[in-house]
């Protein structure tokens, strides 16, 4: 569980404008309100009811958009 613990400082560098560009590439939809953290918010202090990726799992782990039941529940236990 130490992946875990690592996400208070796991901190975001991409700009809104990053954030839109790649939910485009990949085919994520802006009604879903995609958006960057601020540089001082780590991941695990997301909005309630938002989901916080890593871009590098779309790429590297085959992550696609519509995610199955069984992504959702990996995401929201982390």
């Amino acid at each position: 569980m130490g992946a875990r613990k690592d996400l208070s400082v796991s901190y975001s560098r991409l700009t809104q404008v990053e954030v839109e560009a790649f939910c485009m590439e990949w085919g994520i939809g802006l009604k879903y309100n995609p958006f960057a953290p601020g540089c001082d918010k780590s991941i695990d202090q997301g909005p309630s009811g938002s989901i916080a990726l890593y871009w590098h799992h779309f790429e590297f782990s085959n992550l696609r958009h519509p995610f199955s039941i069984f992504v959702l529940n990996v995401l929201e236990y982390y």
